[in-house]
């Protein structure tokens, strides 16, 4: 029988709820609410394989100096836009790494993929909702 991975469910939850507190006292409610609740399921499935994909892509995109080079200007001004708006993207970075935690969890206990990615999207949903939730009731 496979062990459920409950304490880093739980963290994704919560994480996932803080996320929807936030994103609900946006001005556009319902574009906010659908394209978190769509977040939620494209970084389960990228996270469904992460290492194949992303060596794939890098080995692709890095074979030119010039590529490399703008990639890498690029990464510096996302860094530095990320730094000066840190409130912003810090439940997003925290949403990213608790949902890659509950994903090794759930490899771990040889869940297959497509019942990680049911768990991941089924958690991710519930912890908006519970978010909105506290934001419209509390």
């Amino acid at each position: 029988m496979k062990r459920f991975p409950w304490l880093t469910s739980l963290l994704l939850f919560l994480a996932y709820a803080t996320f929807g507190k936030l994103v609900i006292s946006t001005a556009h409610l319902w574009t906010s609410i659908a394209s978190v609740a769509l977040l939620g399921v494209v970084i389960a499935i990228i996270l469904m394989h992460p290492i194949t994909s992303s060596e794939h892509m890098l080995k692709k995109w890095f074979k030119s100096d010039t590529v490399a080079f703008a990639t890498l200007l690029g990464i510096a001004g996302f860094a530095s836009i990320l730094l000066n708006w840190f409130k912003i993207f810090l439940p997003i970075i925290m949403v990213l790494t608790a949902e890659a935690l509950v994903r090794l969890d759930l490899q771990t206990a040889e869940y297959t993929q497509n019942q990680a990615l049911g768990i991941l999207v089924v958690i991710a949903w519930l912890g908006l909702g519970f978010g909105w939730a506290l934001a419209t009731y509390f």
